[in-house]
């Protein structure tokens, strides 16, 4: 007993280390300020900029059952770390882009992580489940992913100040490169995590059979549901919200702080989930989840009204709020789809659940990158609407103000805990 108890803290300890390198070394890959600014540096336009924080969701939804029927053959383990060694390249590929191929070989170097990180996703979450008890879901997954926020946080804000205000390619292409670094740690520690008997469990039947078994389960169902309507109305905001200041004019360096800031937020909704699900049930925490999206979705709208300070404050809190509401919603997501796996089809449960949140968000960006890379967006203007930007931010609104409305209806026979 003591000896299992010893392995399960060592798991817990070595896959939370995974964690901070992984999502380090993605967040400055596909998420921050940084890529959009080395996208730009080498003459990505804005719906390369902008594709180029799309392509890892999208393609963990559209290639996350897929690889999920792999892992019965070579098993999660396996499978979660040539996933991790193959996404490595890919953004080492992409952070040395200026010596080949300039803008087009960061979106493929990212795209081909993206792709194969599709494969971690559908071992990582077993791989986690085959340690953690139910009782301890959302406070593991909650400190986990606070650590691993914290990690990125602390590295954008000093790549912020060692970036500078016009920082030219070189110097984004070295913090690229040490991100691509630090994301290579979370191989090792993954090989070094004990192995449970859960994780050896044999998985019976077909990929179809599995797959269909999955989608049988009614609060799977329902919740994948709402993830796709809470994700369209909150994934994009943030890039964004990063495009806009670029089309503002904002300081390449203030940028990257704001951008930092928002993480900040993100760090604090996976604090708070932990202690939130324990009082109030499930579905009214979501609930409100999605309400506190809306005030930053329309709060963009005052942004041409309040120039300078007032308006980076506006923007930093807006990003605050909705980055809140996200990270706090990914660890409510995972935690359900976690309750709803059973030993036998485990990886293909988290899979189906897997594939609706990242599809959603990636297909979100998708397709505001189409949009802002149209000719009409840079010279739409409207008393009403503002900029081609605030009419979007007021689309994500409108979703998420549905998306809040139907929450009750969708999830209150659910109460997963």
């Amino acid at each position: 007993m003591r000896n299992q108890t010893s392995d399960v803290r060592r798991a817990e300890v070595l896959t939370t280390v995974s964690s901070c390198c992984g999502v380090t070394g993605e967040t400055v890959l596909t998420d921050s300020a940084i890529i959009l600014l080395y996208a730009s540096s080498l003459g990505a336009g804005n719906t390369g900029a902008m594709f180029s924080t799309s392509v890892l969701p999208l393609f963990n939804g559209l290639a996350v059952i897929p690889m999920a029927g792999i892992a019965p053959r070579i098993g999660v383990r396996k499978l979660t770390l040539t996933a991790c060694a193959i996404s490595a390249i890919g953004y080492l590929v992409a952070g040395l882009a200026p010596f080949f191929g300039g803008a087009d070989t960061v979106l493929w170097g990212v795209s081909c992580a993206a792709l194969v990180q599709a494969g971690f996703i559908a071992g990582w979450f077993p791989l986690l489940n085959s340690f953690i008890q139910p009782e301890n879901r959302v406070s593991f997954l909650g400190r986990m992913r606070f650590f691993h926020q914290l990690c990125a946080t602390l590295f954008v804000l000093l790549a912020g100040f060692y970036l500078g205000e016009a920082p030219g390619a070189g110097r984004l292409q070295s913090v690229v490169l040490t991100a691509a670094i630090i994301f290579c740690g979370r191989f090792f520690c993954i090989m070094a995590v004990p192995r449970f008997p859960q994780e050896q469990r044999s998985i019976s039947g077909s990929w179809w059979g599995n797959l269909r078994k999955a989608a049988a389960d009614p609060v799977l169902r329902k919740f994948s549901l709402f993830q796709c309507l809470f994700n369209l109305g909150s994934f994009g905001m943030l890039p964004l919200a990063l495009l806009y200041m670029k089309h503002l004019g904002v300081p390449d360096n203030l940028t990257v702080f704001i951008s930092g800031a928002s993480f900040v937020g993100m760090m604090l909704g996976y604090w708070f989930i932990r202690h939130l699900t324990a009082k109030i049930a499930v579905w009214k925490v979501i609930s409100a989840l999605g309400v506190l999206c809306l005030p930053a979705a329309f709060a963009f709208w005052l942004l041409r009204a309040l120039p300078g300070i007032s308006g980076y404050v506006l923007l930093t809190l807006a990003l605050v709020g909705t980055s809140f509401s996200v990270a706090a919603f990914s660890v409510m997501s995972s935690a359900v789809m976690m309750s709803c796996a059973p030993p036998d089809n485990a990886p293909m449960t988290m899979a189906f659940g897997n594939s609706f949140y990242y599809a959603s968000a990636g297909l979100t960006r998708l397709f505001l990158a189409w949009i802002a890379g149209l000719a009409w967006f840079e010279q739409f203007h409207k008393p009403f609407f503002g900029s081609g930007f605030t009419l979007l931010f007021f689309l994500s609104g409108t979703v998420m103000a549905i998306t809040s409305l139907l929450s009750a209806l969708l999830l209150h026979q659910t109460s997963a805990k």
